[in-house]
């Protein structure tokens, strides 16, 4: 019964692991970047970083702004471009963001270590701490931001250096850097457009039902509204991968249950078997016999998996409430600031699935030896040593 609990309060233990994991590398992922929703050009080669401009993306802001689903979206350009310092010069991806909204949007603006966010109107550039060694830059100096401009021509325009944000994240801190989106607009010769537009749901369970409305709502042309699972497709992949690694250690689990329980009826059998002799000899009848043992099983099992659930929900809640340091953080770091801290979070279908299940393994584990004792014969029960 003790080897049931503890089994049970492992298999649920590493479901909130995974469940809780999972929750967490989303909330990350369109927490930093990508959003929970996006309007953007249909025909760009890559979802993730479009590269095609929506000359009006007005009509598309009029419908997330009347969906009341929608808690906070932005304009953004994303491209890359050249950044340039004195001594140095970088490729980079440059965001350029509506700060008032951006720090609605995402988390980036709580990674800065020095100097301050955005201005919407200002000419400021905030960039990690590694791309900003590498140029070899400090707060208050200067760097020349190099992209694309829309006659085809390359667009130059300085921008001094506001904030340094340290995120833990090699991309992050070393590939991307953020400046208001009215400047970028005005180098790039583009007043107005964007080429996307990134919202935030209020529940991001709903975030696929709401892209499809607003996308519904669009006017007639080629953008469209799709999901963070559109986008971030590689978080979908570990997900599966995750589930998939799970249900192969819960498969062997519920194994070792099975016959760890197995065994126990077993050798109990064998240890009672002069008893159950003397029970049929005073005229029990062998159904009798198979019914005590199912019943024996049926309490082994209810007890069992309370005493899982208890130990397994203590369990959750105590690393729910402290956190279960892991060495995730570096794992995702290179792709997003990723925390080393997981916070447990119960997941009360998966854990009712494994209780279920255990439960009925104790049942099923324990026929063969019922019917095995069912067979016994009087006489040669009461002989046995």
């Amino acid at each position: 019964m003790a080897a049931m609990g503890f089994g049970l309060a492992a298999i649920m233990l590493g479901q909130s692991m995974i469940r809780s994991l999972q929750i967490q590398l989303v909330e990350k992922a369109t927490g930093s970047i990508t959003g929970h929703v996006r309007v953007q050009r249909s025909d760009v080669d890559e979802s993730k970083f479009p590269d095609k401009f929506m000359p009006d993306p007005e009509p598309a802001a009029k419908v997330l702004d009347a969906d009341p689903r929608v808690a906070i979206w932005g304009r953004r350009i994303q491209m890359t471009g050249l950044v340039s310092a004195p001594s140095a010069s970088l490729g980079a991806l440059i965001c350029a963001v509506e700060p008032d909204r951006e720090k609605k949007l995402t988390d980036m603006s709580s990674y800065i270590k020095e100097g301050t966010y955005l201005e919407t109107d200002g000419k400021g550039i905030v960039m990690g701490r590694k791309i900003a060694n590498r140029l070899d830059v400090r707060l208050g100096e200067k760097v020349v931001i190099m992209a694309q401009a829309a006659d085809g021509s390359m667009g130059a325009e300085a921008f001094r250096l506001v904030g340094i944000q340290v995120t833990g994240s090699e991309s992050f801190d070393g590939q991307i850097v953020w400046i208001p989106l009215k400047a970028m607009q005005e180098m790039l010769g583009r007043p107005g457009q964007a080429n996307q537009l990134a919202a935030r749901v209020v529940d991001i369970e709903a975030a696929e039902a709401v892209a499809a409305d607003v996308d519904a709502r669009l006017p007639p042309g080629n953008i469209r509204a799709i999901s963070w699972k559109k986008i971030d497709r590689e978080i979908i992949g570990i997900q599966a991968f995750q589930n998939g690694i799970l249900t192969v250690v819960l498969f062997i689990v519920f194994a070792i249950v099975a016959l760890g329980i197995l065994n126990t009826q077993l050798m109990s059998l064998f240890e009672r078997v002069r008893e159950f002799g003397v029970l049929m000899a005073i005229g029990a009848r062998p159904r009798w016999i198979v019914r005590l043992i199912l019943a024996e099983s049926l309490v082994l099992g209810l007890v069992g998996t309370l005493l899982g659930l208890t130990l397994g929900a203590a369990m959750i809640a105590y690393f729910g409430r402290n956190g279960l340091h892991l060495p995730v953080g570096e794992a995702f770091s290179y792709f997003l600031p990723f925390p080393s801290v997981i916070y447990l979070v119960p997941a009360w279908r998966m854990h009712a699935f494994a209780c279920f299940s255990v439960f009925l393994i104790t049942l099923l584990a324990s026929l063969p030896p019922a019917l095995r004792a069912g067979r016994l014969k009087p006489a040669e029960a009461l002989r046995h040593v």
